[in-house]
This record gives structure tokens, sequence and C-alpha cells, in this order.
């Protein structure tokens, strides 16, 4: 196994869990090939953990363990998916919740690895190729503990690498779950993400709560999921904004399979600005307002344009909130850490000349669990707040 002396002012780092060594942090390990496991060392050259190496990557080193008893490779691999599959057990309630997330890559120590659960199927999803030599050892783990219907590889995270069944049965077209009891169709195949923002899950419950007799609209609706939980919760009316037309058309089909009339209701394939324009147009306001766009910043170099966005989209659609009702707003922008999010909707509210008081701040639910030592994997802002 190849090795690598780690900075003495990193392995502090490492120690306390932290799962990345960045390629220009670390000197160069020659030899060394993508998907081959690293021994890290440390003071005197003595083994302070092991990684997972790929040559490509900006992070050069993803840290599989730290202790002296553990050895990458299947045993290590069968630990880590019961150990996961076991906190979703002790945290989540599953009698009517069929989806979640078993694998969040670094919080539960299989970093870069993604496996998410929707009714008996798993969609894996890798951020590096450097798993790939191990892929199918993680199923032997998988199919082990979990004994799921089917494994179905969704791919690498901007890689061309081919999405493709692995195990078992392939998913049909739509699998439909149950989230609290609500009914969801999922295509894990076109679908963004692994085929649904699992990591919403406990915020669609929060909207659920509070929307009864409320008039909401849901901008950037993908196929309808938190508009699904404010119709079951009890809104008056739900209007769901989407650019994407096949999106809109999902959100139509959910309703109908929660025996929701989607008549009832409007489905709009429109830009959310132009919509909330339209909106401010025609003096139409709302009583709760959901805003979850995608990322504004995927990069670093994106926050400060991101700024502006967020801050201009949240104004918006405060504006059409009527006084004493409700906004909720989200970012899934890793690049912006909560402090900054609230800063933004500070201003927000400022620019609409609108108060807000809030009411919840949430980030990632207990099946996306993060080292408290990995900022980085802390990506998740949800605000809910009265507006005056």
């Amino acid at each position: 196994m190849a090795t690598v002396v780690v900075p003495d002012r990193l392995t502090s780092h490492v120690a306390a869990g932290h799962p990345w060594l960045y390629v220009n942090a670390v000197p160069a390990i020659p030899g060394a090939r993508t998907g081959e496991f690293v021994t890290l060392l440390g003071q005197g050259r003595r083994p302070i953990g092991q990684a997972l190496f790929d040559a490509d990557s900006p992070i050069a080193l993803r840290v599989l363990s730290t202790r002296k008893d553990e050895t990458p490779g299947p045993a290590l691999w069968h630990r880590r998916v019961d150990q996961a599959l076991s906190l979703r057990r002790s945290v989540l309630d599953l009698r009517h919740t069929d989806c979640f997330r078993l694998l969040h890559g670094e919080g539960d120590r299989l970093p870069g690895v993604v496996v998410d659960h929707y009714a008996g199927f798993l969609v894996l999803k890798l951020d590096t190729p450097a798993w790939l030599p191990h892929l199918e050892q993680l199923c032997d783990a998988l199919e082990h503990h979990v004994r799921p219907r089917g494994i179905f590889f969704k791919g690498i995270s901007g890689e061309p690498e081919p999405a493709r069944n692995l195990r078992g049965d392939a998913p049909p077209e739509h699998i439909l779950v149950r989230e609290h009891g609500m009914r969801l169709a999922v295509d894990v195949r076109r679908g963004q993400k692994t085929g649904l923002f699992l990591d919403q899950r406990e915020n669609r419950a929060l909207v659920r709560q509070v929307a009864r007799d409320r008039r909401v609209l849901n901008l950037f609706s993908y196929t309808g999921g938190f508009s699904l939980a404010a119709a079951l919760g009890g809104a008056t009316q739900v209007t769901s904004v989407d650019l994407a037309r096949g999106a809109v058309d999902g959100a139509r089909h959910n309703f109908s399979a929660n025996d929701l009339d989607p008549t009832a209701h409007s489905f709009v394939t429109a830009d959310a600005f132009e919509h909330l324009a339209a909106c401010a147009a025609a003096r139409e306001l709302f009583d709760l307002v959901i805003v979850d766009p995608p990322s504004f910043a995927p990069r670093k170099q994106a926050l400060r344009a991101a700024e502006a966005a967020y801050t201009k989209l949240n104004a918006a659609a405060i504006r059409q909130v009527r006084p004493g009702g409700l906004v909720a707003c989200a970012s899934c922008s890793s690049h912006v850490p909560m402090d900054l999010f609230l800063q933004i909707l500070r201003e927000s509210a400022r620019t609409a000349r609108r108060a807000l008081r809030v009411l919840e701040i949430r980030q990632e639910p207990a099946d996306h669990p993060t080292p408290l030592h990995f900022p980085e994997g802390r990506y998740l802002k949800f605000v809910l707040a009265l507006a005056e």
C-alpha cells in the first residue's frame, strides 16, 4: 500500500474527522493510481489513517478510517453499511416512510458514496471514480444488509459514466414511494439527484403542518413535493411553478396519485422570477410562498452573483406574501453558509420593506449526517418566517 506523509498542520484535522485532503496540501504519491488505498503517516511516520486516492480530483485523498483496527476493504464496507442502516432505523419513523438516504458519503464514513432508498430499490451515485474498483464489493455489502429489490447505479458526478442496473430488478419508470404517508412517483433514471430531493423530506412535513386554509405558491416546484404536502395539509389552493414542463406534469401526476383533483390547483410552466413579476403586476398575494431554487453558487467564484440572485428572488417572493402570511426560503448552495443565508434574507426583507419573524431554522435531516469538523458538508438551509 502506498504511503504519504500528512503535513503537521493537517494531522489534527484528519484525527478530528475531516475526510478530505486536497492535492495541493499533500506531497505527490508516485505510482499511486485512482482507486488505490493510501496509508496516511503523521509525525515520525506513524500511521494515522487510511484513504482512497483519486489522481485526477482536487480532493486527492478521501479518508476512510483513522482507527488501527479498521482496514479498507469488504469487511469495512459491510460495517459501514450495517451502521448506516441501524442509524436510520433508530432516528427515522419508517412506518409511513420508505424513501430515505441510506449512505450519505462523508457522514457515513464512506466519502464519495451516496445511496438512496426508494421503496426497496437502492440508487447509488458516486462523487469520484476512485470507488469504481470497489463497486462490486459495495453492492455485496448493500445486498447482504439491506436485501433490496435492486441496485441502480446513477453514475459519477461530473463524469460520463453511464447509468445502469447493478443488481436485482431494474427499477420501474416511476417508483411510487411513501413519505410520511404522502405518495410520490420517483423517476430515478431521468430525475434530478437520485430522483427526489430527500433532504427536504422533513421540511415538506413542516409545510403540510402549517398549510391549512392557506393559499400557497411553490416556486421551483420540481415534481410538486412541497405543493402536495401543502394540499394534503389543507391548503385551499396551491400554485406550482417550474421551468421544466416534465416536472410540472410530474406534479400533476403526484396530485392524482394522492386522490387530489389537479384541476383544483394551478400548475405553471414558467421562470420563477417572471412569474413573481406577473403576480406583482396583478397584485396577487399568497398566504404561504415557498422558495426552493437550485444552487446559485455551484462554485466559490459564483458566490457574489449568487448573493445578488438570492436577495432579488427572496425579496420578490416576500412582496407576494399577504401580511401575516408565511414564507419558506431554502438554499442548497454549500458555498452559502447559514449565517450568510440569514444575512441575505435580512437584505431581502429590507428590500421588500417587510419585517420577518423567524419561526424555524433547519439544516440537513438525520439521514444526512455530517462530521462536526466538516463544515463543507453542511449545505442545506431552510427558514420558515412570518411576514409582517
